[in-house]
């Protein structure tokens, strides 16, 4: 019987928890700490060799931009409090400067697990005869193909985004 399986496996013994208060805040998850967490655990599927590797890619890109919407939401309305001098804690008793202090060492462990991924998958998607290319391995004519197709199909659509 395999310990993964919780269903048929022991319950474990219990543990004392060191000078655990109950009543505190460190009861509670931070927020946007479990949300990195979690995006962590995205990055894990995109390891998973039980995963298709375009799949697995697709899970690296979905961790990216979900870090990106982070920054833009999460992150950008802690900065605000912070910067006008908030110091009312959230419920597990983080203030705004704190938890931008932990989502920093967080965010760049994100970041660095992505990397290390995306360079795993990039040489398991050229085994498979799928290359990414970079600006500096395209021809000339490619270049300017790509360059072409980009301001007559792509940036006119962005402009009014921007």
């Amino acid at each position: 019987m395999s310990l993964t399986d919780f269903l048929k496996s022991p319950f474990p013994p219990a543990v004392e928890l060191p000078e655990f208060n109950a009543e505190g805040p460190e009861r509670f998850f931070n927020r946007e700490l479990s949300w990195l967490a979690f995006n962590s655990r995205v990055i894990d599927e995109a390891m998973s060799p039980k995963v298709p590797l375009l799949e697995r890619v697709r899970f690296l890109s979905i961790s990216a931009g979900n870090l990106d919407e982070f920054y833009t939401v999460r992150v950008a309305g802690l900065r605000e409090l912070a910067n006008a001098g908030n110091v009312t804690p959230a419920i597990d008793g983080r203030t705004p400067a704190e938890q931008l202090a932990d989502i920093h060492v967080a965010a760049r462990a994100l970041v660095a697990q992505q990397q290390e991924v995306w360079s795993l998958l990039r040489a398991e998607l050229a085994e498979a005869g799928i290359v990414i290319e970079t600006q500096e391995t395209l021809c000339e004519a490619d270049a300017d193909f790509l360059k072409q197709t980009f301001l007559e199909d792509v940036f006119p659509i962005l402009t009014p985004l921007a």
